[in-house]
């Protein structure tokens, strides 16, 4: 079994920006952590953070470019909010695997990958760099799409990947 963790933001600096969604799939459940509808960026960053801790140590967390992007993003949001604490360091401490990083770490993007092993996106039309724009006219379903898109095919991904070169990748 696999979780799959991916956030969308308003930007790429933490320090301008903020994290207006986390997404989490688990088996065929995915849960959404909306800012909209909390109402407070801390606590969907938070109830993501424990939701992460409750995962089986032996399960693996995956997703694209959780490690250099949406994992140190929360944190500093935390930090820049003044919420940050300690125990929140932890979530380094589970077993993630980062499909950016495997693949390459070279600045190419899902969308070619995804190509590349023929998996297509539900709404191919949406893109991340487009979230700002869609946040700001509320239009927040195609967040939520572009999320879900986001975790469904990360998990194919490396599904793909697991069958092809399993000895690449050590996690079940």
């Amino acid at each position: 079994m696999v979780v799959v963790f991916d956030i969308e933001t308003t930007g790429l600096d933490p320090y301008e920006c903020e994290v207006i969604l986390i997404g989490m799939k688990k088996s065929d459940k995915i849960k959404q952590w909306k800012v909209w509808e909390i109402g407070d960026e801390v606590k969907i960053i938070e109830s993501a953070i424990k939701e992460i801790m409750r995962i089986p140590i032996n399960v693996t967390i995956i997703g694209y470019n959780n490690l250099k992007f949406d994992v140190p993003f929360m944190l500093e949001r935390l930090e820049i909010l003044g919420k940050m604490k300690r125990e929140y360091w932890n979530i380094y401490n589970r077993k993630w695997f980062d499909l950016y990083q495997f693949l390459g770490n070279d600045y190419r993007s899902l969308k070619l990958w995804l190509q590349r092993a023929g998996i297509e996106r539900d709404h191919p039309e949406l893109e991340g760099k487009q979230m700002p724009y869609f946040f700001k006219r509320r239009e927040y379903e195609k967040i939520e799409q572009h999320n879900k898109d986001d975790l469904i095919t990360s998990e194919k991904l490396f599904m793909f990947l697991k069958e092809k070169k399993p000895e690449l990748i050590p996690f079940d």
